[in-house]
């Protein structure tokens, strides 16, 4: 891989900013495909998603709330603006839309007296459907409310004061989208500045700190692109866009200071341009392309989950960091090629040496010096610790993790998507709606029932340019001898749920005007019809109360339907056949009550119940509500379900509120088995990589660890100190996020000691140079991730401050404290057990099985000038008299042997080549000759590099301090 980027680097670099310039126009338009609703983003089946399946198709008449205006009041006279304010905002919104929409008064609503304080609530509804997009007419629609308020206030000065908010799901909608991209704006600028000073202050260069983010800037353009492919095909939640970046700065700022910073320290060890690429590829590349698998794996595991907001920010999150991941191992080692130690200007290798000689020796230290003085002197002083008390550290985490586990376990996730929703005027309003009514008033629960067979003949009839809804029962429906059907037994389910639950605000199911008229009789003692009426009439919903007493106004002969008289309602409920129609009284306001208001389908063969919730939706008492009216709904004999299975077939709960219980649950169980997977994949994925049996399962450990802290420290902030619900999401995403991005810094860390143990160090040896010369960019990655995912706090939307802190803090206490102390100290322990593995795989790594290493390979360095000669070829220092001539020793070998290392692989790769054309018949004669040359020179340098690494083992346990 070295080889060829090194030798086409112009051509690399020229194919990215071609797929750059190609997926631009694609990327741009990635905004229009994503989604704002996580109801639209459900799985593929659930028992709400069944329900409102059964809702949309069949139910007409069901009420359009995804626009309201909500007008709040504190007096009569307010209230009288109010409704002047209605008046002029309907006239304007049929001028301006036409039958697009049509706006009516929805009622008034208070928690008191609704004559002198509560809100008007006025719905505009969505005529065109799907073909017309409404949410994006909320701005135009609040300019109308302004309007309409200055209208109003000729007549009604009050109306200019009075409070107003446009909400609705549409409005959520349309506020969500903005705010996204004001969190946008805002959080991505604080990243790259973040990244840029971090950057700067480590290399203490210009170049370098733009490279890395323009790099990932680059792939991220691509990344767009395929975000807009994939949201043609399905949806694509809005929080997506905006983790895909975070994600990608962060990892692939990672990956790119990685291999950077990799040819920085070869360079500096005296290798030249070439050779320190080379090495930077080989060494740095196998642990950016490990960690960026394992960081794949993470993301792509969400894949699995049904729902499609989860499945396709999994997808889409995986190809982020695969394209980032690309862009490091190849545009990063292309532009090193080309410009070559220009990438560090205005510093240079010479300038990085003499502050180190300053650093070490004495002298006057700059900004740079300073800190590379600190960060020696810490990260010596951590390789000293981390051995010293390596079971302190131990015991620190278990007792550490003791209550952080106890929180985890116990702490309980919210499905309460209202509360993490970002701040707006929708959002206002929607609280204020909640507060004047019963919370459930918008946002409703339905239990669908579905009929064995159609209960009813459904019809409507015109009177006065309206459609006047009808019903006449079946036997299945209602049988009048008898009082059995549907309608006594959908009656008596929905008084028990009334009477059961407090929760339970209102509950709307069938009725018949003949069995009400009946209990009423019953219940007054008396046969008199007007009296009667008077008390149907008065306990009629306001929402239907002036179709009811027209209907009555109609059969009893009045004539001026403004003013009706409810004491004139003097016939009973059967007596009229009205206009002309074969049909009584009772058969139109059947239809009214249940057609009109959205209870019964068209076709007679569905039932929905509208239960409306004194608590908010998606609360935590309503969630528990929904888990036992299912319950009583589905679970054993005495269930609903089974009492009435001559009647309905199958019931759903369905709504707003169901649908995302149904998210939260299934997603919760569908996890269980991603996290198993996930942690299996990383597993194997290790065990290959590092050929052991017990690192990559410690690794997993101290992963796991990281998330129930970071879950833990979450629910603290947030529920204890923030009042704010965590949402059941962050655990979830957490889990894989980390179990991917932080899986980064373990691999950086553990890579680097399997090769100073490949390189003939012990394992505490390989320990302490791993934390001193891997540690600092593994914090710098900490941090520069960490602080991207922690912009993300800045955001309005409560999901994203949420997502943001777990992550952020998660890839700190990993990154910081994980990898920094707690790994190091554990593998201290666990000596050699920690690279016992399979001979197949340790022999390959140039370890025995046993976990002591075979030779003397593998490194970087520079080839000593005062070499003697072995075998004619290799280079070997006198023998050493100190420790510190035995370290310097030992580095000149390893250099040596990673020289010999390359050269051997790209004569491998020659060989092989002509091998396959000699093959397939392509090699002439000259082309055997050339392979039989090169075999022999391929032969001699194995045989040398052997006989160096002999003698040079010979020599060190003849010299002194071994």
């Amino acid at each position: 891989m070295a080889d060829v980027i090194m030798k086409h680097s112009k051509a690399v670099i020229a194919l990215w900013l071609v797929v750059l310039v190609c997926a631009l126009p694609f990327g741009i338009k990635s905004g229009d495909v994503l989604e704002y609703d996580m109801n639209s983003m459900s799985g593929s089946s659930t028992e709400a998603s069944d329900g409102q399946a059964i809702i949309d198709e069949h139910f007409s008449n069901s009420i359009d709330l995804s626009e309201i205006l909500v007008i709040s009041y504190s007096s009569s006279e307010e209230l009288a603006a109010a409704q002047a304010i209605f008046v002029e905002f309907q006239n304007l919104m049929d001028d301006k839309y036409g039958a697009k929409t049509t706006v009516s008064n929805y009622g008034t609503y208070s928690k008191g007296d609704p004559n002198v304080e509560g809100i008007l609530m006025i719905a505009i509804a969505n005529n065109e459907g799907e073909s017309w997009d409404i949410a994006h007419e909320t701005d135009n629609i609040r300019d109308l409310v302004k309007e309409a308020k200055s209208n109003a206030s000729a007549a009604y000065p009050e109306a200019a004061g009075l409070t107003t908010y446009v909400t609705g799901n549409d409005a959520i909608t349309y506020d969500t989208e903005n705010s996204s991209m004001e969190d946008v704006s805002k959080v991505d600028p604080l990243s790259i500045l973040l990244i840029f000073v971090l950057l700067g202050l480590f290399f203490y260069a210009v170049v370098t700190a733009v490279v890395p983010p323009a790099v990932v800037g680059m792939a991220y353009g691509i990344a767009l692109a395929a975000v807009y492919a994939i949201g043609c095909l399905m949806g694509v939640y809005y929080i997506t866009q905006t983790l895909i970046l975070v994600s990608m700065l962060g990892a692939g700022c990672d990956y790119a200071i990685f291999i950077i910073t990799r040819y920085r320290d070869e360079r500096k060890k005296g290798l030249s341009h070439e050779d320190a690429l080379k090495t930077a590829i080989m060494w740095g590349g196998e642990a950016v392309f490990t960690s960026g698998i394992s960081v794949i794996i993470g993301f792509a595991a969400l894949a699995l989950c049904d729902f499609a907001m989860v499945r396709t920010m999994g997808i889409i999150l995986a190809i982020g960091i695969a394209i980032a991941l690309v862009a490091a191992l190849t545009f990063i080692p292309s532009l090193l090629n080309l410009v070559k130690d220009k990438i560090f200007w205005p510093s240079n290798i010479e300038s990085y040496k003499r502050v180190e000689d300053k650093v070490q020796n004495g002298g006057k230290l700059g900004v740079h010096g300073h800190l590379s003085k600190g960060s020696k002197r810490y990260f010596a002083w951590l390789s000293r610790n981390t051995h010293k008390h390596s079971k302190l550290i131990a015991i620190a985490l278990v007792v550490l993790c003791i209550p952080g586990l106890y929180i985890f376990a116990e702490s309980e996730d919210s499905a309460d998507m209202i509360s993490v929703m970002p701040d707006s005027e929708s959002v206002d309003g929607l609280d204020l709606i909640m507060t004047q009514t019963d919370g459930g008033t918008i946002m409703p629960t339905y239990i669908v029932l579905e009929m064995n067979e159609s209960i009813a003949t459904v019809g409507s009839l015109p009177y006065g340019g309206m459609s006047i809804p009808y019903v006449i029962w079946n036997e299945h429906g209602l049988d009048p001898a008898t009082m059995t059907g549907a309608v006594p037994a959908v009656m008596k389910m929905t008084k028990d749920i009334d009477d059961e639950y407090e929760i339970v605000g209102s509950i709307s199911g069938l009725n018949s005007w003949q069995i009400m008229y009946m209990t009423v009789e019953s219940a007054l003692g008396t046969t008199d019809p007007s009296t009667i009426n008077q008390v149907l009439y008065g306990q009629m919903p306001s929402a239907v109360k002036g179709y009811v007493g027209m209907i009555l106004a109609i059969a009893s002969g009045q004539h001026d339907l403004t003013h009706i008289d409810p004491t004139a309602f003097d016939k009973p409920w059967n007596s009229y056949v009205v206009s002309g129609y074969p049909l009584t009284v009772a058969n139109i306001i059947d239809g009214i009550l249940n057609v009109g208001t959205g209870i019964l389908s068209d076709d007679g063969q569905y039932v929905s119940v509208m239960v409306i919730t004194t608590d908010k939706p998606m609360s935590a008492d309503t969630m528990d509500f929904l888990a036992e009216l299912r319950s009583d709904l589905h679970d054993g004999d005495e269930s609903y379900d089974s009492v009435y299975s001559s009647i309905w077939s199958a019931s759903y709960v369905a709504g707003s509120s169901a649908s995302i219980d149904d998210m939260s649950k299934d997603i919760e169980d569908q996890f269980s088995m991603i996290r198993i997977v996930v942690a299996i994949l990383l597993i194997v994925l290790l065990f290959f990589i590092l050929g052991s049996y017990l690192t990559p399962i410690r690794s997993i450990i101290t992963i796991l660890l990281s998330v129930f802290l970071t879950v833990a420290l979450t629910h603290v902030v947030f529920e204890g100190l923030m009042d704010t619900p965590v949402l059941f999401l962050i655990p979830i995403v957490l889990f894989v996020v980390l179990l991917g991005l932080g899986m980064d810094y373990e691999i950086f860390m553990t890579t680097k000691i399997r090769e100073n143990k490949i390189k003939g160090m012990n394992n505490d040896e390989a320990i302490d140079n791993a934390i001193k010369e891997a540690g600092p960019v593994i914090s710098l990655c900490a941090l520069l991730m960490g602080g991207t995912f922690l912009t993300l706090v800045l955001a309005n939307s409560s999901m994203l401050k949420e997502l943001g802190f777990a992550l952020g803090m998660g890839i700190l206490i990993d990154g910081l404290l994980m990898v920094g102390y707690v790994s190091p100290a554990l593998m201290h322990l666990m000596g050699d057990w920690s690279w016992k593995g399979p001979g197949f795989l340790t022999r390959r790594h140039g370890l025995n099985p046993d976990g002591s290493n075979m030779a003397v390979p593998a490194a970087c360095g520079a080839v000593p000038a005062d070499a003697e000669r072995i075998g004619g070829e290799m280079p070997v220092k006198a023998v050493p008299a100190t420790p510190e001539e035995v370290a310097k020793y030992k580095q000149e070998c390893y250099s040596e042997v990673a020289v010999r290392q390359d050269r051997i692989a790209a004569l491998n790769a020659e060989v092989k080549t002509l091998t396959d054309n000699k093959r397939i018949g392509r090699l002439d004669e000259e082309g055997e000759k050339e392979l039989e040359a090169k075999r022999s020179e391929l032969k001699a340098e194995k045989e040398s590099l052997r006989e160096f690494q002999r003698k040079s083992r010979e020599d060190l346990r003849s010299g002194k301090g071994q």
